[in-house]
């Protein structure tokens, strides 16, 4: 669950009525006097307990205006720092894992990262990769061997209360393409991929669960390792590269922020050598998406190394 946004507003206003009200120095029964102007002259006190009870009009006139602006406005993100977001990350480990989540060596570097990135923190920017500087506005690929958390920490992070986005399996984007219309199903093909391709909108309803984002990001799981390939109808697609692509145009087009964009993988960039046959190759991300993958991924993503030396969680 996302922590709870801030209420800036409080409840509604009651009905203005004054619990009390100035009262009149009357004259005397016998001394009044009916007069044509229909006057009666105030006394010091008179005039300032009455200015005093005016002012408390005033005031509860100016509550409710402000009220019925408050609730309508458009609400903000709340701003959190990353040892809040820390804060939260251990409740989110707990609820989804069932248990504490475990921190070590291997990947106590990378939370803090994340933990500075999601709060939207400049240090982050302090850090990098291969010579080049993390950026706040672009998105993260986590890379590391087979069962090294990659996934668990992308999915703990995906509900995260400054920059929700959902994640999706990439052999699951390949089934929604080459779904062919069977019952109960919409058909596949390049359409059914259009909702992945483009700014993904938030229901107005779910406002406040996502602290008042009106729209979430993408997180393309395990990179590289589905069937890219596909077919539709006899029609070739490669499905994440046709994503990875659209949403890079739609950053460039201004539609689309390039945080919006996440990543894991555990294959390299250039290819590789089979375990089994060192002779043979399996092919790199450059192959399997191309030669502008190279350039498209540094412009989308921060680069982050889990180590090398990272273990096998799953064992």
């Amino acid at each position: 669950m996302l922590p709870t946004p801030p209420s800036g507003t409080t409840s509604p206003p009651s009905t203005i009525s004054p619990k009390t009200q100035p009262k009149f120095e009357l004259p005397r029964p016998e001394d009044f006097r009916k007069q044509a102007t229909e006057r009666l002259p105030l006394n010091e006190s008179e005039v300032r307990a009455w200015l005093e009870h005016l002012s408390y009009l005033k005031y509860n006139l100016a509550y409710q205006q402000w009220y019925r602006w408050d609730i309508n406005r458009p609400k903000q993100p709340q701003a959190f720092t990353a040892e809040q977001i820390r804060q939260w990350f251990d409740k989110e480990a707990q609820r989804r894992l069932g248990c504490p989540f475990v921190v070590d060596e291997f990947n106590a570097p990378i939370l803090e990262l994340l933990c500075l990135y999601f709060a939207e923190d400049p240090r982050f920017e302090e850090h990098g990769h291969g010579g080049r500087a993390y950026s706040l506005q672009k998105g993260l690929l986590l890379r590391g061997g087979v069962g090294c958390g990659k996934t668990t920490l992308l999915t703990i992070f995906s509900h995260n209360p400054r920059l929700p986005y959902l994640v999706e399996p990439c052999r699951d984007l390949v089934g929604v393409y080459t779904r062919q219309g069977e019952p109960g199903n919409s058909a596949g093909g390049e359409e059914a991929l259009r909702y992945y391709c483009q700014r993904i909108q938030l229901a107005q309803s779910d406002a406040a669960h996502f602290n008042y984002r009106t729209h979430a990001g993408l997180a393309l799981d395990d990179i590289g390792t589905e069937n890219w390939k596909a077919k539709h109808y006899g029609q070739q697609l490669n499905v994440v590269e046709h994503i990875l692509s659209s949403r890079d145009d739609q950053v460039v087009a201004g539609s689309l922020e390039r945080w919006a964009t996440h990543a894991t993988t555990n294959v390299p960039f250039d290819d590789y050598p089979k375990e089994a046959a060192k002779e043979d190759k399996r092919p790199g991300l450059e192959t399997i998406y191309g030669t502008r993958w190279r350039s498209r991924a540094r412009g989308l993503f921060n680069i982050i190394d889990f180590p090398k030396t990272a273990p096998d969680r799953r064992g």
